[in-house]
Parts: structure tokens; sequence; C-alpha cells
């Protein structure tokens, strides 16, 4: 379900993309704890008595993946899911900032993305703060039209 799109959401948008990568990386940590617990290449070991068994056909994996509870397993595609969605996320808002105008560009990027102070912003850019500050309202205009027409940034929702 698609967001109202505004000033409010442009910037919280923005202001959200420096913590994807942390995110992902906590998503992906979770889904190798639970790999590591039920996918462990030890559970998978089977022995039927080598070099004097019996030929026995073992079915580790097989085995293994009915060991996994379905919950766990919804989980996990949960987890696989959010993460494909917050790169695509950061993808696409990255696309959209791209396509605004150079200094419209280069102002969002380092405040947002990069977390610079408006003293540095001005500096960097060779604007007044308040040049800067006007140039940045601009750009959020854009991007709020640009935002509430790419379906992937308007049908996101933040997990709190």
């Amino acid at each position: 379900m698609a967001q109202i799109m505004d000033k409010d959401r442009v910037i919280e948008l923005l202001e959200y993309y420096k913590d994807i990568d942390g995110e992902v990386t906590f998503c992906r940590k979770i889904l190798k704890d639970y790999e590591d617990q039920y996918y462990n290449p030890l559970a998978a070991i089977q022995s039927d008595g080598l070099p004097k068994g019996k030929n026995n056909i073992s079915r580790p994996v097989e085995n293994m993946v009915l060991k996994i509870p379905e919950y766990v397993s919804v989980e996990m595609r949960e987890y696989e899911e959010r993460v494909q969605n917050l790169q695509n996320l950061k993808a696409q808002i990255l696309q959209e900032i791209s396509r605004l105008k150079l200094k419209e560009k280069s102002i969002i990027f380092d405040f947002y993305i990069h977390g610079m102070k408006w003293e540095q912003v001005a500096v960097r850019n060779h604007y007044s703060e308040r040049q800067c500050k006007n140039i940045r309202d601009n750009a959020i205009e854009a991007l709020v039209a640009r935002f509430q027409n790419n379906k992937h940034i308007s049908n996101f929702n933040k997990v709190a």
C-alpha cells in the first residue's frame, strides 16, 4: 500500500538512507544465525559404519530440512525479503536523487547522505547556508513527485 508522499516523508526516507546498510547487515546476521543453527554441516554427516558399512543410503539434506520448524522457515523468508526490499529502496532513492539538477543533487548528498552540517555544505558548494537550504527545499519538492511516482519508494514501509 503506497503511503502519501509529502516533504516530511521524503526527508524521513533521505535520513533513513544512511541506515539501510546497517539494517541489511543486521538482517543478514540473523539469517546467518538461523543457517548456523539449522543448516549445521556437522548435522548432515552421517556415517553408516564405513569402511565396513552396509551401504545404507542416507538423506542428510532431506533430514536437515525436516528439522527446520515452519515458523523459522517463514521468518527466514521474511528476512530475505526484507534485505531485498532494503537494497531495492537504496538503489531507487539513489536513482531519483541522481535525476535532480547538479546543485540540488550535490546539496542533498552532502546534507542527507554524507551527514554534513549546513556550514560544511555551504563551503563545499560555494553558496551561503540560506541559499543551500533554499536549494534543498526545491530539491525536496522535486523529490516528492519523484518518490510518489516510484512504486518501490512509495510502497516502502519502515519496520519499527
